[in-house]
């Protein structure tokens, strides 16, 4: 018998948190980030010069991470990277490496904060002494410590600020001292400084001077030390648009240091002191004095960060991120003796909002920026001193409410609440045969439908179109693009020379205040370039691709949509759930309902997209739909806890029912949520809340004349979870005693595979192999899971032996899996 030998994460998509300090690059490379409520850790592999991913994920937290820092390591030579979280649970996480396995656990959670945890920061000492400070909703800051040989960590210190909210933190230690200076940016435009000598074995920090020129919430504070002469900057920025620059500089004499404004024959700032004692054990006194004040952004600024080889190239640089769709690198121009921007990047067009926040790489040649819809924008300094963007991760920031596999298994269609429908495929740099599955990593191709409404379902008609439904009476159809297929072509090596390309449109465009995607045609490209352009409402942003790499955010949104075909009419309320046949002829749709004849199923003809005939059976909102892979029944399952089936008559060419449940043969007790059929129709499954699982088939001993159905084995039970997805792959995995594998996901977001057959009666019907739990799975509800449609045996790309299997939930995330099996035929 066929036995499980391992499992393995291959893509995982999923958005950034909308929320500023939730993606932090640290000294060893790497890249952590909050999606949802869990921490993802990305490798940009940017001196590989390879495209990154995903490598591992982590979940502690119960709701949504707001913000995400590496622990800075003041001794160089200390390895370990720690992390520190927070979220909207009112807790901070500490995660410890472990070495030397690069993984991670939630080595302890910091409870004390009785409103949203919004901001946090950590700095491990010499001694390593770990200093951490959260701040949070309930208008406080506190501070924890956790010694070298402690194992828990002790708040030591709240700091009330009343009812002024702290929005930005940073903490570090001045140079040639045991003085710990923390920068609070408040919603009152200030900056409160304090300061903490832990030479003394004090651990609380004590006010020293609030910093005065913001007129709005200061959003980002991050400081650099010039180590040889101990002078420190703190670089701040508002929602004023403003950045300030604060300078702290050693005093030489003791004469000069008092906190006023001096006149003589200029007019000086105002600068302010503070006494500090350095590690020899003699005092100096800092002055603190605004350096410049730099403005070039029209939009909020929401993030500061400097560049962190200033040691290496002697100029500092400060990156800057704004609302305003813009970053700026900033440097001192000696000449002039201003502070100007040596570059812009940024985003040109679209429906984006501009950026949340953006680092530098550990070298200071690359920058990676969050944008405020959860996007990934990445770019590298060439070495004639260009910027050029690179590839990088994304995903959706919303839940993803289903997924579909291209009918020959190529590529993934998913839609979610974001409203958006997108297109993942494997990027292969060469013609090659792949050796190794994990040589080349999954990627958004293109953004199909950028919508108006959140999106429910999806459903492919064929390897060149598909159709989508969202809150909305509505169902679209959708036409692939000429330019889509001479991408994926090099993108991905798909071949589609069977494609007539000349009833094919180049591209699609959204025209001003529409849903629909308009087709644009060559000449219509054609004549919108060569007649003058519209400043205010252009009719074709489109713009033809020709990639050699996975398209940027900025071409995502606006070059690769594909032109909408067809509406379909014909439901009342919302389109819930979509299902397409095999033989690509028949459409299935249902709605929102709450009665009989709301609840009817739909049946679309694909060919002209004229309706068919309404099936009439459930009480409630049909919650899925399936047809069967020979695709001569169709299984619905609905909120009345009822299941039916419905057989193709080809004398009438249409749909009847041949058999439903009811209460007395129904066994399940609540909503029905999923259901699937086996890859040769003789079986299908369906699960419900009440955490049942039922596979069910022709009931051969029934003595009516009417076809029956029954459940063939005991139903799986779980009764803590709802089963809310389940899919079988599509082949057995045991020839002698027909064992099929499946797939369950649950709401707690566990998916499970199981190992279930009829015939052979020695064992027990349902066997376990695994559970993709934790950092394995989803930590929210499974919405689908989807085998890879065809094991693509002719494929030179796939080893004989491995089953693709897709999943989405309502985390963000959609994850692709390669399941190997041991003497698999």
């Amino acid at each position: 018998m066929s036995k499980f030998e391992q499992i393995k994460t291959v893509y995982v998509s999923s958005a950034v948190n909308s929320s500023p300090n939730c993606l932090d690059w640290g000294v060893n490379g790497l890249v952590i980030y909050g999606s949802c409520n869990a921490i993802h850790l990305y490798d940009p592999q940017i001196m590989n010069e390879s495209d990154g991913r995903v490598v591992s994920s982590f979940v502690a937290h119960t709701m949504r991470v707001n913000s995400v820092k590496w622990v800075q390591n003041v001794d160089s030579s200390y390895c370990q990277q720690d992390i520190v979280s927070c979220s909207t649970d009112n807790t901070a996480i500490l995660w410890e490496d472990i070495l030397p396995t690069g993984s991670y656990k939630a080595y302890e959670k910091l409870i004390g904060h009785t409103d949203v945890v919004t901001i946090n920061d950590a700095i491990r000492l010499a001694n390593q002494t770990l200093i951490i400070v959260t701040a949070a909703g309930d208008c406080t800051v506190k501070v924890w410590i956790k010694h070298k040989n402690e194992n828990t960590s002790q708040c030591v210190q709240t700091i009330d600020f009343d009812s002024v909210l702290c929005l930005s933190l940073k903490i570090t230690l001045l140079s040639n001292t045991n003085c710990l200076l923390l920068a609070c940016g408040l919603s009152n435009s200030k900056i409160q400084l304090y300061l903490n000598d832990f030479s003394n074995g004090d651990s609380v920090f004590l006010p020293s001077h609030s910093l005065i020129g913001h007129e709005d919430w200061v959003r980002s504070l991050d400081f650099i030390s010039e180590d040889n002469l101990g002078n420190l900057y703190l670089a701040s920025g508002s929602q004023d648009s403003v950045i300030r620059l604060w300078k702290f500089t050693i005093e030489k004499s003791y004469n000069n240091c008092i906190s006023n404004k001096e006149f003589d024959d200029t007019l000086k700032l105002e600068s302010k002191t503070f006494n500090v004692t350095k590690q020899d054990g003699s005092d100096c006194i800092y002055k603190i004095q605004l350096e410049t004040v730099i403005s070039g952004h029209d939009g909020w600024i929401y993030g500061v960060h400097w560049k962190p080889n200033y040691f290496t190239e002697k100029k500092m640089e400060l990156l800057s991120v704004s609302m305003d769709k813009t970053l700026a690198v900033w440097a001192y121009d000696e000449d002039s003796g201003l502070w100007v921007d040596i570059i812009r990047l940024g985003e040109v067009g679209g429906n984006t909002l501009g950026f949340y926040g953006g680092k530098f790489s550990p070298d200071g040649d690359s920058i990676l920026a969050q944008g405020h819809n959860g996007s990934f924008h990445l770019w590298t300094k060439n070495k004639n001193g260009s910027w050029t963007p690179g590839v990088t991760i994304g995903g959706h920031f919303g839940s993803v409410e289903d997924i579909a596999w291209d009918p020959e298994g190529k590529y993934i269609v998913s839609v979610s609440s974001d409203q958006t429908s997108r297109i993942h495929a494997q990027w292969l740099k060469s013609n090659k045969p792949v050796n190794n599955l994990h040589s080349y990593n999954w990627h958004e191709m293109a953004r199909p439908q950028v919508h108006g409404y959140n999106m429910s379902s999806v459903a492919m008609l064929s390897s060149l179109s598909f159709v989508s439904s969202a809150e909305e009476k509505v169902i679209r159809a959708f036409q692939v693009p000429y330019n889509f297929l001479e991408n994926m072509s090099q993108l991905a090596k798909i071949s589609f020379d069977s494609v007539d390309i000349t009833k094919c449109p180049l591209g699609a465009s959204v025209p001003s205040l529409g849903l629909s995607n308009k087709a644009v045609s060559e000449d219509d490209f054609k004549n919108n370039t060569s007649q003058p352009k519209k400043k205010d409402y252009p009719e074709h942003y489109f713009v033809p691709l020709s990639l050699n790499q996975p398209p940027t955010e900025e071409d995502l949104i606006q070059n690769t949509l594909w032109p909408e075909i067809q509406k379909l009419y014909g439901h009342v309320y919302e389109v819930y759930c979509l299902a397409s046949s095999f033989n690509h002829k028949w459409l299935a749709s249902a709605a929102k309902a709450t009665s009989l004849e709301l609840a009817s199923i739909i049946i679309w003809n694909t060919e002209n997209f004229q309706q068919i005939q309404k099936l009439i059976s459930h009480n409630l909102t049909v919650t899925q739909l399936a047809f069967s892979p020979d695709s001569k029944n169709l299984l619905s399952v609905s909120r009345d806890r009822t299941w039916s089936l419905f057989e193709y008559d080809i004398k009438t060419n249409s749909f009847i029912i041949i058999s439903k449940s009811d209460k007395h043969t129904g066994i399940h007790t609540r909503i029905i949520w999923c259901c699937a059929w086996t890859h040769d129709s003789v079986y299908f499954a369906t699960g419900s809340r009440d955490g049942k699982l039922v596979i069910w088939g022709r009931n051969d001993q029934s003595v009516d004349t009417k076809i029956t159905y029954c459940a063939k084995t005991n139903p799986l039970i779980v009764s803590d979870k709802s089963f809310t997805a389940v899919a079988f792959a599509p082949t057995l995995i045991s020839e002698c005693n027909k064992t099929y594998l499946l797939a369950v996901g649950a709401d707690c977001g566990n998916i499970s595979l199981y190992k279930w057959s009829y015939e052979d009666k020695s064992v027990t019907p349902w066997f376990k192999i695994a559970d993709l739990t934790n950092e394995f799975g989803h930590h929210l509800t499974v919405k689908k899971i989807k085998f890879q449609p065809l094991l693509c045996k002719t494929d030179s790309r796939y080893r004989k032996g491995v089953l693709q299997m897709a999943s989405c939930g309502a985390d963000m995330m959609v994850r692709i899996y390669d399941i190997f099996l041991k003497d698999f035929s």
